[in-house]
């Protein structure tokens, strides 16, 4: 127990606000969307391994994840696709033991079946010929995922067909195409334009020149139309982006396992690395997914930027949920979260509205750049706090006692001393946890 010279203040907080917080402190936490605190439905005891990701068996994905789960006390170890969680989405399943049953002529066979469709080139010489005809000439076709010559309409009557396609549509992308919503795949939450314009500012006053856009379309779209003196590189899961940006500009890429699935775009993604300019990596995964091999990943890619630039760090600005904080810092320590809250357009709880989270928006950025560096909007409802040296939002109260500015889910905390346990106004659940007062994390 504690003396009494050094108990720190509890916040004051309601049942249920309680309750939610214990959920958070439990292994078994689950997301509202229905996936557990480790990114797997119903696989809270799993353990990732990220080490010689190249040595796995391959699907159709590129390398797999190789897992550890426990049953009955019972660990045993297996390989599964790193970006599908369901196995309708793609199948593959090898315990480790088993590895010897691996098909590699197989699942050669399934990723060529898989590339077939794409010629990046080709589909690059389909978008110019789009651009140089009048917008009434142009089509697109979602079901079959690319721009159709007029000559080849007809083809594509009973599809999800759309003709008249504006400049401003071919120039954005991600606001023309239908997001992608499968939650165990490619859920696809795309940041509204206040929260784009003050990402590219926080850059822009960094000194940053050149952006790796990783899963973020929004920002390599608003800096290629918007930001001459920038430039960008978009990596992404979705495939559809070959229809719209050249092979310098886009790489169908898997940031779970750090998978090219085109062999050229690795030499254009380490081009890209070699620079002169301050370089910035932004990356926006999907929320369900696993910390351990994205933050792999994250390391992965700063060595490789080191070795190309003997610079000593790159970089990053990670976009996840505050209440992700814990596996975040596990993993990459010297990380820490802003308080910006990002917005999206098309996920009614992570924007402003009438439908919005009471609180804003739960999602937050952790970097690995110095916090008092990054200057947050004040007219967007943002201070400096001068005790913690970085800006915070307004509703954050800076604690003389915790000596920092406690808040981190958008929420005023008060403090209090009255009791050497916690309290709560409204049950008696903390009292028979026996917790020491202090903050209570959330």
């Amino acid at each position: 127990m504690p003396k009494s010279s050094q108990l720190t203040p509890i916040i004051e907080i309601t049942a249920p606000e309680f309750d939610h917080a214990l959920q958070c402190s439990r292994s078994n936490w689950k997301h509202p969307s229905g996936t557990s605190r480790d990114g797997n439905v119903g696989m809270s005891g799993v353990e990732v391994i990220t080490d010689d990701l190249q040595s796995h068996p391959w699907c159709s994905h590129g390398p797999t994840l190789l897992f550890s789960r426990t049953s009955n006390g019972v660990k045993r170890r297996f390989f599964a696709c790193s970006a599908c969680r369901d196995r309708k989405l793609c199948p593959f399943f090898l315990y480790e033991d088993e590895k010897h049953k691996y098909k590699s002529e197989g699942w050669k066979n399934e990723r060529e079946k898989f590339l077939r469709n794409i010629d990046h080139r080709k589909l690059f010489i389909t978008l110019n010929q789009m651009r140089q005809l009048p917008p009434t000439d142009r089509a697109y076709c979602h079901t079959c995922a690319g721009f159709q010559l007029k000559k080849f309409w007809d083809k594509h009557t009973e599809h999800n067909f759309v003709t008249t396609v504006s400049d401003y549509e071919i120039a954005h992308p991600s606001e023309f195409l239908p997001p992608l919503e499968d939650a165990k795949k490619e859920a696809q939450f795309l940041f509204s334009l206040t929260s784009v314009r003050v990402i590219v500012d926080i850059f822009k006053s960094l000194n940053y020149r050149k952006v790796i856009s990783l899963g973020t379309p929004r920002i390599h779209e608003f800096i290629t139309n918007q930001c001459p003196d920038m430039d960008t590189l978009l990596l992404d899961f979705d495939s559809r982006y070959h229809n719209f940006y050249g092979p310098l500009q886009f790489c169908w890429y898997n940031s779970f396992n750090n998978h090219f699935f085109l062999p050229e775009s690795q030499q254009v993604f380490e081009d890209f690395l070699k620079t002169e300019s301050d370089l910035v990596l932004i990356l926006d995964p999907p929320f369900g997914g696993r910390v351990e091999p994205l933050a792999h990943t994250i390391k992965q890619i700063s060595e490789k930027y080191n070795q190309l630039n003997e610079k000593t760090k790159l970089s990053v600005f990670w976009v996840f949920p505050y209440f992700m904080e814990p596996q975040i810092l596990n993993s990459l320590p010297d990380y820490s979260m802003l308080d910006y809250k990002v917005d999206y357009d098309n996920h009614p709880l992570f924007q402003d509205g009438a439908k919005a989270r009471k609180f804003g928006s739960p999602v937050r950025i952790f970097t690995n750049v110095d916090p008092s560096k990054i200057v947050l909007p004040a007219n967007e409802g943002y201070k400096f706090c001068q005790e913690c040296n970085k800006w915070v939002s307004n509703e954050n109260k800076h604690c003389p006692i915790c000596q920092k500015c406690t808040s981190k889910d958008g929420r005023t905390y008060t403090h209090s001393l009255r009791k050497m346990w916690s309290v709560l106004p409204t049950g008696p659940q903390m009292r028979r946890l026996g917790l020491y007062s202090g903050l209570f994390p959330l």
